[in-house]
């Protein structure tokens, strides 16, 4: 039976387990082995909100080269692993694999990553070829499920995984991803710490209504300029007809792009003054305040 050692440790309660993790720098790394040093990095205790976690997918997020999961449980992680890719915009999948070959799980995991992705994410590795799974994590993700979250996860998961309920883990997995993301501040810069994102998530949610809003704060656009970047952004993360206002900030130029969608359109009117009032927000010298930013524009929000 998979993980049989883990099954021993768990019946004489022993207080260590495997949970491992890339960090806030991206650079592999393992998660430390005590219980008591998890407890003190890991959040307050919180519950999932009530809400519609299903989104249309033609896409793959799960990828069961084991050959394990049936068709409902398949479907069933690939619309929440799509949902919770899209809702909190990172790369999420779940990976479950029968051969790693010469790889360790961290290099294994990375390497999946790096062939599929690219910017933040988040993969669960499912690894029934060595027994050692692996949660990769990479940019935000990295700075928001610690370590600590990490080795309170397999302390809940390793039964699960024992009884080969590959569905139940990853949706534990998945869960705590929703738990402790943000989802109404994106940064991109991976300037900002965690507790700054946290601030301006909260802002913005508790700021906004029932409106539907999110800022996208990026540094530079690459080849796109920032209207193409917005909107193909924009077309990754929300369906035709959302009721959506996001908002993507240039903090290397200060300037702005606002994509509408459904009963936010009512600030199309209102862009240009978003896109001023966000660009008095920034300096040469200074850069983008971005803290100041993020209240004007929910200024213009009813």
């Amino acid at each position: 039976m998979k993980k049989l050692l883990s099954l021993l440790l768990i019946c004489t309660f022993a207080a260590s387990l495997v949970g491992c993790s890339e960090n806030a720098k991206e650079t592999g790394g393992s998660a430390a082995d005590e219980l008591s040093s998890a407890a003190e990095e890991t959040q307050p205790e919180e519950t999932l909100e009530s809400r519609t976690r299903e989104i249309d997918t033609e896409n793959t997020y799960v990828f069961d080269e084991s050959v394990i999961l049936t068709d409902g449980e398949y479907d069933a992680l690939n619309t929440y692993t799509a949902w919770l890719s899209k809702t909190f915009k990172i790369n999420a999948a779940i990976v479950l694999t029968d051969d790693i070959g010469e790889s360790e799980p961290a290099d294994y995991a990375s390497n999946f990553y790096e062939s599929n992705y690219s910017g933040d994410g988040l993969i669960f590795l499912i690894n029934n070829d060595t027994k050692e799974d692996y949660i990769y994590r990479r940019g935000v993700p990295a700075k928001f499920i610690s370590d600590g979250n990490v080795q309170m996860l397999f302390s809940e998961i390793s039964p699960m995984l024992v009884l080969e309920d590959y569905t139940a883990a990853a949706e534990r997995v998945l869960e705590e991803a929703e738990l402790l993301l943000p989802e109404h501040f994106n940064d991109r810069t991976g300037e900002l710490e965690a507790e700054e994102i946290s601030a301006y998530d909260t802002y913005i949610e508790e700021n906004s209504g029932d409106n539907s809003l999110n800022i996208y704060y990026v540094k530079g656009t690459g080849e796109d300029t920032l209207e193409d970047f917005a909107k193909k952004r924009f077309g990754m993360f929300y369906e035709t007809g959302s009721d959506i206002a996001m908002l993507v900030i240039d903090g290397q130029s200060g300037d702005s792009y606002l994509c509408l969608s459904g009963n936010m359109n009512y600030l199309s009117d209102r862009t240009a003054d978003i896109q001023a009032a966000v660009k008095s927000c920034y300096t040469t010298e200074a850069g983008m305040d971005i803290e100041n930013a993020v209240k004007k524009f929910i200024g213009f929000v009813e």
